[in-house]
């Protein structure tokens, strides 16, 4: 059986399992050797154990991307052979590398036979020095001849599964809404932007989005949707403000594209359907996802980007403060919308406000509306 990529924005070099076989790799993004001139950056070293010990002799039988002939984008270091517990290789051609293993061990009679696969364990990617060069152009980055490049590069098959021609696309397209471009061509841009992104998210299998380079331009593209649209709109409602309300329930829907916890806008999510009368739709939506909520682990370590957790699935992600500010805003509005709900009993409202407190305890804002409008719910916990 072959196991999809199981971690998700994460810098990679863990531990991962397949089956009675663990995989560790000394890095998971690995650059393209040139003109076969093998450097650090373009070898990997791969380790394997298994879980449960086998007794006898054992024969390792190693395969990249079902092959065990090198030459097909990858070549062995020298000294390294497929028959050993661990590999070193190299690459020298772009996209996303399953590794499997099979361990033979024979004791007297007795054969023993385990395998393991699994799917995209190494990303080879390009930096893409044009884009890059680009975008630090100075005094200010040329976004619409970003857009142009980036777009040929998107569509060039070589770079079908590098998520990289995508990031750089979406931070053209953010640098035209930000700098007001008036062109036709230019319309979409906001939208265009969020697609370029989450299509890049969606290619991207060994943590490219985590990259500084990338990750500041992530931050710098969530701090834009929530500045200027969510926390502008985000207590308009479709009788009194129709259109900033079509502005909230769209800049929603492009956060969750962004973000590595979606979940942080359920409780907006929710609020849309109860409006809409949906009243069943919101309390399953709410249930189900502050479930999920709930169960996040705070890894107690922070990057310059937010607090890493693990979610509900055992991912390791960041929760950023737009994430944390999304999540505040939903839970300040639909505690008390469920309070009004509740003839001013606060019980189901404690309930949500108590979940989602412990990723709020540092903000005063929300510190100060727990404690004056619901008491810190010191009587409702129970």
């Amino acid at each position: 059986m072959k196991y999809p990529h199981l971690i998700s924005f994460i810098v990679a070099c863990n531990l991962v399992l397949a089956q009675d076989i663990t995989f560790s790799a000394s890095k998971r993004l690995v650059e393209p050797a040139m003109n076969g001139e093998i450097k650090p950056e373009n070898t990997v070293e791969i380790k394997s154990s298994l879980v449960t010990p086998m007794n006898g002799k054992k024969t390792y039988t190693w395969t990249i991307n079902g092959s065990s002939q090198p030459g097909k984008g990858w070549e062995l270091v020298k000294g390294t052979t497929l028959n050993g517990e661990k590999i070193k290789i190299s690459f020298n051609k772009l996209g996303n590398y399953s590794i499997g293993l099979t361990i033979v061990a024979v004791s007297g009679e007795d054969e023993n036979e385990v395998s393991g696969e699994i799917e995209d364990f190494i990303s080879v990617r390009s930096v893409f020095p044009e884009l890059a060069a680009l975008y630090a152009q100075k005094p200010k980055p040329d976004y619409v001849k970003l857009v142009e490049k980036s777009s040929e590069y998107v569509v060039k098959p070589k770079f079908a599964d590098d998520p990289t021609p995508n990031l750089f696309l979406a931070k053209g397209f953010l640098g035209v809404v930000k700098t007001g471009n008036p062109e036709a061509r230019f319309e979409t841009a906001m939208e265009d932007c969020i697609s370029a992104f989450a299509a890049a998210k969606e290619l991207d299998k060994n943590g490219v989005i985590v990259d500084d380079e990338h990750q500041r331009f992530l931050d710098e593209l969530q701090q834009y949707l929530f500045n200027e649209n969510i926390a502008v709109f985000y207590d308009s409602d479709p009788k009194n403000n129709p259109e900033g309300y079509d502005i909230l329930v769209e800049y929603i829907d492009y956060y969750t594209q962004t973000s590595s916890a979606p979940v942080c806008a359920s409780l907006f999510q929710g609020y849309f359907k109860y409006l809409k009368k949906d009243t069943k739709g919101s309390n399953q939506l709410w249930t189900t996802e502050l479930q999920k909520l709930n169960a996040f682990i705070d890894l107690d370590e922070k990057t310059a980007y937010g607090s890493k957790y693990k979610d509900e699935l055992g991912n390791e992600i960041i929760l950023s403060n737009v994430d944390l500010n999304v999540l505040k805003l939903g839970a300040m509005k639909i505690s008390e919308l469920m309070k009004t709900r509740d003839n001013e009993n606060p019980k189901e409202a404690c309930k949500l406000l108590s979940i989602v407190e412990p990723f709020l305890i540092d903000d005063t804002e929300f510190a100060t509306f727990y404690s004056k409008s619901f008491d810190s719910c010191q009587e409702k916990k129970d």
